[in-house]
């Protein structure tokens, strides 16, 4: 079974809100001497210093370690290790005999040793001293008193609302490390993989003869998906004469980590794939005969949807990601929803997305082995990698095929019918030694202020990026929105939420063309309205109330 999931992300350095950077001063470095400086005395001394994510170690397994060692460590006072007594320990670096430096995380907080003159020291000879008033933990060699290091809290992560603007530095454990594939959902999940479907005759035949309702409709010949060899339950073989009898529809490609279906295909090779916004919670996007990686909505919605301020820094990035324009959001004008992206005059804004080769199915892990030694030195399992095509991919057209691109456009002028001129929908399509720019067109008329842009753009087999650039050439602003890439012979509809209340208010044709749902202030559907080439007309609208009921009667 082939499957996919993406557990964190290949992101370098992130500004994540709802999180606050908190210095080594105060509550944190109260607890150096008591809880921090035991702690590394126990990693120093057993030669743990350089433990990495791999490994999976928990702060409470290394306070349990130490306590069995003989290592007194008042964690329940220390913030930096009660707070994340649940949470992971790994060294930042890889394991060395001497640096300038040494930066561990634990939890959501990072730590480190840094050397006092700029020069290396060695690790494996630290020597810690006894704690002053200042709360500050000096380190020095054992052959003399001359200090080498302090130990200092960087930074803490604090899952607190009104906290902002921290920097923390993420990795993605599964394509740069060596990986548990249990851990991290990449084994181990049992889920649907493929739908079979029953092809056989009915015993009764004739369509004369009088039939029994208990007893008639039986499968003449039945044979039975399952059956039992050797005393074990088997699945019917791919090779076997029963495949005719048993045909299977629908084969399960890629999946969220949240488990929820993103790609299918059919034994014809005909895949159906769907895009999931709002922290993975709702379907925005649904397209038949295209692949996940082709696929691509924006309505400029959930960009400040966040469940708990807890989400994390290392949030799992869109597949087609405007994060950077995040400050272009705009609430007074939209097509749908309630944000657009708004581009000022003489400015412009785009994304650019890699051309993909032929798509491939599945991926792999590398078993590393190597001798271990337990009672007697014999060959072990090291460690298990894969590559980031266990990642689930971003969207990517693939080379040769031809895609509709089409947005919603509005401009900051007074509509006089007509199309607008003062913006600017470029495609441009980049080949190893080439590029080619299309200007996307006008289709249909200038509804209630908005306009759709539609343009069939054929990728070259060449192709190495697809770009999208937005512009507004007048002397006005100009706003996008809902802006859909899918192949041309797919079939794709897209949907656009509430981000308060996550209640549908738009639904987005196959082509591009919205269904409105409004409510009133009890969240009941009330009115239903449907945008057409000739303006949005209502198709129905209902109103209820409750019958009070008289008192004097």
């Amino acid at each position: 079974m082939k499957l996919y999931i993406r557990s964190l992300i290949l992101i370098t350095v992130l500004a994540a809100v709802g999180f606050n950077k908190t210095n080594a001063q105060g509550n944190v470095s109260s607890c150096t001497c008591e809880g921090l400086k035991p702690f590394f005395d126990y990693l120093i001394a057993s030669q743990r210093l350089f433990i990495q994510p791999e490994d999976g170690i928990l702060v409470s397994s290394i306070l349990e370690d130490a306590r069995n060692a003989g290592y007194t460590i008042s964690y329940t006072q220390c913030q930096v290790l009660s707070r994340n007594v649940n949470g992971q320990f790994f060294a930042k670096i890889k394991s060395v005999a001497s640096a300038t430096k040494y930066q561990a995380v634990i939890g959501n907080c990072t730590v480190s040793l840094n050397s006092v003159n700029a020069s290396a020291f060695t690790f494996n000879n630290l020597q810690s001293n006894a704690c002053g008033t200042t709360g500050i933990v000096s380190y020095r060699t054992k052959a003399n008193s001359t200090l080498v290091a302090n130990l200092q809290v960087d930074s803490c992560l604090n899952c607190r609302a009104e906290d902002v603007d921290a920097v923390y530095s993420c990795y993605s454990p599964v394509t740069e490390h060596s990986v548990n594939p249990y851990l991290y959902g990449l084994s181990g999940n049992w889920r649907p993989y493929r739908s079979y479907a029953y092809y056989g005759d009915r015993k009764e035949k004739n369509p004369k003869e009088d039939l029994s309702l208990k007893t008639a409709g039986t499968i003449e010949g039945y044979k039975s998906y399952w059956k039992f060899e050797n005393g074990q339950l088997t699945g019917m073989a791919e090779n076997s004469k029963d495949t005719a009898i048993w045909v299977w529809n629908s084969e399960l490609t890629l999946v969220n980590r949240k488990g929820l279906e993103l790609e299918n295909h059919d034994p014809l090779g005909r895949y159906n794939a769907g895009l999931y916004g709002y922290d993975d919670a709702l379907p925005v996007a649904a397209a038949q005969n295209a692949r996940y990686r082709e696929i691509a909505f924006e309505g400029f919605e959930d960009y400040g949807f966040k469940i708990t301020p807890c989400d994390g820094p290392c949030l799992v990035p869109k597949s087609f990601d405007f994060s950077s324009y995040k400050s272009k959001l705009d609430t007074t004008q939209q097509h749908t929803g309630l944000f657009s992206l708004r581009v000022d005059t003489g400015t412009n804004a785009g994304i650019i997305a890699p051309v993909a080769g032929t798509a491939e199915d599945g991926f792999g892990l590398t078993f590393n082995k190597a001798h271990v030694s337990c009672a007697q030195t014999v060959p072990g399992l090291s460690s298990i990698k894969t590559t980031s095509a266990a990642l689930l991919p971003a969207f990517s057209p693939i080379a040769g095929k031809t895609i509709v691109i089409s947005a919603w456009v509005k401009e900051l002028v007074e509509c006089k019918g007509g199309a607008y001129t003062g913006n600017q929908f470029a495609i441009v399509v980049k080949q190893l030694n080439d590029s080619t720019t299309v200007i996307a067109q006008p289709q249909g008329a200038i509804i209630e202020g908005w306009q759709r842009y539609e343009e069939v753009i054929s990728v070259p087999g060449d192709a190495v990026s697809v770009a999208i650039v937005m512009k507004a050439t007048g002397g006005h602003a100009a706003y996008f929105d809902d802006i859909r890439i899918h192949p041309y012979n797919a079939n794709m509809k897209s949907y656009v939420y509430n981000p308060y209340d996550l209640r549908l208010m738009a639904e987005l044709d196959e082509n591009n063309y919205a269904t409105f749902y409004e409510y009133d202030d009890d969240g009941t559907l009330i009115r239903l309205k449907k945008e057409t080439e000739r303006g949005i007309k209502t198709i129905t609208e209902t109103r209820s109330a409750l019958l009070k009921e008289n008192s004097d009667q």
